[in-house]
């Protein structure tokens, strides 16, 4: 079993992307994942009822001034 699946993704363009619970039990976040990131991101398959640590950094620059709304093509 590979221990670590790297891909690009991005936050859909819908409002419940991110769903944050009022009742403390935290939060819910949703990814696109264009086809080309498919095979790493299959990896996420086997570990479903596992806890992960997850690592999120954006792609590009995002230094004020930047363009911030650069988006993952699908």
């Amino acid at each position: 079993m590979t221990d670590k699946a790297t891909f690009l993704a991005s936050f859909p363009c819908i409002q419940s992307a991110i769903k944050v619970y009022g009742d403390e039990q935290g939060m819910r976040v949703q990814l696109d994942i264009p086809e080309s990131e498919m095979a790493e991101a299959l990896k996420l398959l086997q570990w479903r009822g596992v806890v992960l640590r997850i690592v999120i950094e954006p792609a590009e620059d995002c230094r004020p001034g930047a363009d911030k709304r650069r988006e993952l093509h699908i």
